[in-house]
């Protein structure tokens, strides 16, 4: 059977290549552990607005694609340091068929509902 197809997500506030580049390592070690294949992984530097997320979008459009199985991010910062903006970034993932990993586990309360709920 073939591993699940994942795509990831980082955001950093500032321009950063260097910040970039090791959280794109993580994600990759972390789904090789976990078995998962990372695809891609989408950025947005310069703290993007919430509506301005360039990969974001690349992002749910990868997700909609017929193989994916989850968008993978290292924490909830990378949605959002707010709840409610994290709540709807998660909507957008689960709105594609996909499931949303978040590696340290640290959602907001009605984001982790929204993701343990079916799409």
């Amino acid at each position: 059977m073939p591993a699940p197809v994942v795509y990831g997500y980082v955001r950093a506030l500032v321009e950063d290549d260097a910040y970039v580049r090791d959280c794109k390592e993580q994600l990759a070690t972390w789904c090789a552990r976990e078995g998962w294949a990372l695809q891609a992984v989408f950025t947005d530097c310069g703290g993007a607005l919430d509506d301005d997320r360039v990969g974001f979008r690349g992002l749910l459009n990868a997700l909609a694609m017929p193989d994916s199985s989850a968008a993978v991010v290292l924490g909830s910062l990378h949605l959002s340091p707010r709840a409610d903006v994290v709540a709807r970034l998660v909507r957008a993932v689960r709105r594609t068929g996909c499931t949303l990993e978040v590696r340290d586990k640290d959602l907001p309360e009605i984001a982790r509902r929204l993701c343990l709920a079916r799409p």
